[in-house]
């Protein structure tokens, strides 16, 4: 009895770090860009504090200063994994975009946000093409370099 029990704690340890939370297209929720604005102006409930609404730009720091949404943050989706939960911290609403109508770096970075257990991720319906189709402004410059991760020590 106590082999057993032993056993299915000793597999419980080694398998149960390994689960992680898994996404697929299904879990996306698309915004335009008036929703996505409707999205950081919402106003709190009566007992509620504000919720403030980080705009992700996964691409490279070199399309990033080409052109983005005014205010938005620059992680590079291959740093997403080490450095979301220091860049992201206090954001409680995140609306991911890329470049262009495809939006597949957009959709990878909102399902490994999700996978990284973040909620409230919308991503941006057609990226920087759609947003300036929709008259809204956008901005040049290198993005404030982020803090990293911190380390883990053994």
């Amino acid at each position: 009895m106590k082999r057993s029990i032993l056993v299915a704690a000793l597999a419980l340890a080694v398998v149960g770090p390994a689960c992680t939370r898994k996404t697929s297209d299904r879990d996306l929720q698309f915004v335009t860009p008036y929703e996505a604005l409707e999205h950081t102006n919402e106003a709190p409930g009566l007992f509620e504090k504000p919720v403030e609404t980080a705009w992700v730009d996964p691409r490279p720091a070199q399309q990033y200063a080409t052109e983005h949404i005014p205010g938005a943050i620059n992680l590079p989706f291959p740093r997403m994994t080490a450095e979301a939960e220091v860049v992201l911290k206090g954001y409680g609403r995140f609306v991911v975009y890329d470049g262009g109508q495809d939006d597949t770096i957009a959709k990878a970075a909102s399902k490994r946000l999700m996978e990284l257990g973040f909620d409230h991720v919308y991503t941006l319906e057609g990226g920087l093409d759609k947003w300036k189709r929709a008259d809204q402004p956008v901005e040049k410059g290198v993005p404030a370099p982020a803090e990293p991760a911190p380390t883990k020590r053994s």
